[in-house]
């Protein structure tokens, strides 16, 4: 306490005295003893009210006994069960369970992983996927202020995410493997690069990388077959020095819809895991193929990222042109981009206008708003000379087709001149503008349409910037691609509107749910968000059917297909109580990603536990484990203080005192007539 509240105390006994005093014993004649037992209550009931109104405070430490936490990571996955480690793993855990100093040196908390990390202590070893990396920094992040080494049990089989071996842990990391550590020889295909699109007639290219491990010189062969006939055969050789090969060919496409193939590698003698010398891949040829150019007058990064991305769809065919002043068959192609028009671009807008070309606008800092608001009459921007940033906003309520959000609010912003925007036709935003982190609902990106004909526009420049930070993200390109490439695809399609559309994967593997995305149209070709959809799926070798009714989302209907065996499958869109209806197709593939690699990778554990200043463990040695976590100094329980403020205010005992010393009081005065 301070000393203002001692004095303040002080005053309030004082006071107390004084007004029993005034009220007890001055001018007051009979001075038995009862009166001194009233006065003394009067006293305790007066300055227990004055101190709860005083409220002091009381300060002290408090100490607590902090142990170092010890997690036990367990891996999930199935390729446990199918290297037949259970059993082993779950005797570890009973023994750190049950060892009791252990649990006294250790707050122990035991996890389990695969494609996430759990709290949980009973394993059923089924995950398909395993992400160790994911793992480690999920702990990282958790027990960052903590003395927390960790056990990693594992056979340190990764299927997605970064190399953990170089993962940079706080913390010490003890690796115990499982499995088998043996190395045998292994032939594997380890990739397949392959366009989802083709078309038909056209020669489509294939890539194949497949991996050797081995010190022997084999002469294996390759081969892909479809509809069970072998549409392409290859001799390889393999050493060890020549341990991997690229391979590289053409497939012909002869026939319309999705078309299904087999990579086969032969196995090795006594190869012990067969399962992934193979691999299926699919890819759908269609019947059309849309020509884009592109129009800029200046050189820009987002010229070639557009480029890039058109073209990665065999579909498309794409034309940059510079020469703005060359004459073009616009009546040729299926879309124009424009790349931030100016003056340059007078004739270019008469002529697309007089074709009736569906075009896509892009615009930036140098953009002639001037111009452009006269050169079309779909759009306008009331600009002032002033350049702003607009970070994207995914609007969720877009459903002029199927596109989902691929995280836009971590990209950076675009460049565009700042004002307000107006469009004179019916059109939808994709993305909103925000400024500032205030969504302004202004659109960034969106699509308009007049009489069948459809446009869409861009208010910003350095939309590259987006692509490279999704692949950051996203370890690849293709998320963003494919955004890019629906729109593409909705500008450049020349078919009418359709009731009903559809989109899905044609093919996905059996560790994968098939997601089946509708939208349906009224007659004014508006999104139904009152529709029914039913899904009918059937099964082609067994005939089974299903029928599934799909659920709203946002700006599209969906169906999630789980646990989906090994097969083709048809099905059909149909909406309830009306006569239309959309058919479609889709092969699982049969894959299971856990059991590509069977022998524990033993290297990479250790090196983890080097680099985290732990250890590395066999599992049949866990009581070394145990004994070494037990005897390291680093691990030692903390005492730490912590200061506590206390307010008498608080004491709900206080007031009752204060309650009862003035009850006393009164029933005292009342039995001895005072009252």
């Amino acid at each position: 306490m301070t000393s203002n509240i001692i004095l303040l105390l002080l005053l309030a006994a004082i006071i107390a005295i004084l007004m029993v005093f005034f009220q007890y014993f001055y001018k007051v004649k009979d001075k038995g003893k009862t009166i001194f037992l009233l006065g003394f209550l009067r006293f305790l009931s007066i300055f227990t009210l004055f101190v709860l109104l005083i409220n002091p405070k009381f300060k002290f430490n408090e100490y607590k006994n902090i142990k170092p936490v010890l997690n036990v990571l367990i891996d999930n996955s199935s390729s446990i069960a199918y290297a037949k480690e259970q059993e082993h793993i779950n005797t570890l855990v009973d023994q750190l369970k049950s060892n009791t100093s252990i649990n006294e040196k250790f707050k122990v908390n035991y996890y389990a992983f695969g494609n996430d990390l759990y709290l949980q202590d009973t394993f059923a070893y089924n995950i398909s996927e395993t992400k160790i990396i994911n793992a480690l920094k999920s702990l990282g992040t958790l027990y960052k202020e903590h003395v927390a080494p960790s056990i990693l049990i594992t056979d340190g089989i990764q299927t997605q995410g970064n190399n953990y071996a170089y993962y940079n842990s706080k913390q010490p990391v003890y690796t115990v493997v499982v499995g088998d550590t043996i190395q045998y020889d292994d032939l594997k295909i380890n990739q397949i690069n392959v366009n989802a699109y083709t078309t038909l007639n056209n020669q489509f290219p294939v890539e194949i990388f497949v991996q050797y491990d081995g010190d022997i010189t084999v002469d294996q062969t390759l081969n892909i077959y479809s509809n069970n006939k072998s549409v392409y055969k290859k001799a390889l050789q393999f050493s060890k020095k020549r341990s991997s090969q690229k391979i590289q060919f053409n497939l012909p496409a002869n026939s319309v819809g999705v078309q299904n193939y087999t990579c086969e590698v032969s196995t090795l003698k006594g190869e012990k895991n067969k399962i992934n010398n193979e691999k299926s891949f699919s890819i759908e040829v269609v019947n059309e193929r849309a020509k884009i150019l592109i129009l800029s007058d200046i050189n820009h990064p987002d010229i070639g990222m557009l480029k890039r991305i058109i073209s990665s769809n065999k579909q498309h065919a794409v034309f940059v042109e510079n020469n703005l002043t060359k004459n073009h068959q616009y009546k040729d192609y299926q879309l124009i981009i424009i790349y931030q028009p100016n003056s340059k671009f007078t004739k270019i807008f008469t002529d697309i206008e007089q074709e009736k070309v569906n075009y896509f606008t892009i615009t930036g800092t140098a953009t002639d708003w001037n111009f452009l608001n006269k050169a079309q009459a779909y759009f306008t921007k009331k600009n002032i000379n002033k350049t702003e940033y607009y970070a994207p906003d995914f609007n969720m309520d877009f459903n002029e087709f199927v596109i989902e959000d691929i995280g836009f609010s971590d990209f950076n912003p675009l460049d565009d001149y700042f004002g307000e925007i107006n469009f004179s036709v019916p059109f939808q935003t994709v993305l909103f503008q925000n400024i500032s982190n205030f969504s302004t609902k202004n659109p960034l990106l969106s699509t308009f349409s007049d009489q069948h004909r459809r446009g869409a526009v861009l208010f910003g420049e350095n939309s590259w910037k987006w692509r490279m930070q999704s692949h950051i993200k996203e370890g690849s390109f293709l998320k963003f691609d494919n955004f890019f490439n629906k729109i593409i695809q909705y500008l450049s399609s020349t078919k009418k509107y359709n009731r009903i559309e559809i989109d899905y994967l044609p093919f996905i593997y059996t560790n994968k749910d098939a997601i089946i995305n509708a939208q349906f149209f009224d007659a004014n070709y508006i999104f139904d968000k009152n529709a029914n959809l039913t899904l009918s799926l059937t099964n082609k070798r067994t005939k089974e059917n299903t029928k599934i009714p799909f659920s709203l989302k946002n700006s599209h209907y969906e169906v999630v297909l789980s646990n989906l065996l090994a097969d083709d499958y048809r099905f059909s869109v149909s909406v309830n109580e009306k006569n239309i209806i959309k058919h479609g197709a889709f092969t699982v593939l049969p894959y299971d990603i856990e059991q590509q690699v069977t022998t524990a990778n033993t290297k990479g554990l250790k090196k983890l536990a080097h680099a985290s200043k732990g250890s590395f463990y066999p599992i049949a040695n866990s009581e070394t484990l145990i004994g070494q976590l037990l005897e390291d100094k680093r691990y030692q329980t903390i005492q730490k203080s912590q200061e506590k403020i206390i307010s008498l205010i608080d004491w709900k005992w206080l007031l009752a005192m204060g309650i009862l010393f003035f009850s006393l009081e009164w029933f005292l005065r009342k039995y001895h007539g005072k009252i």
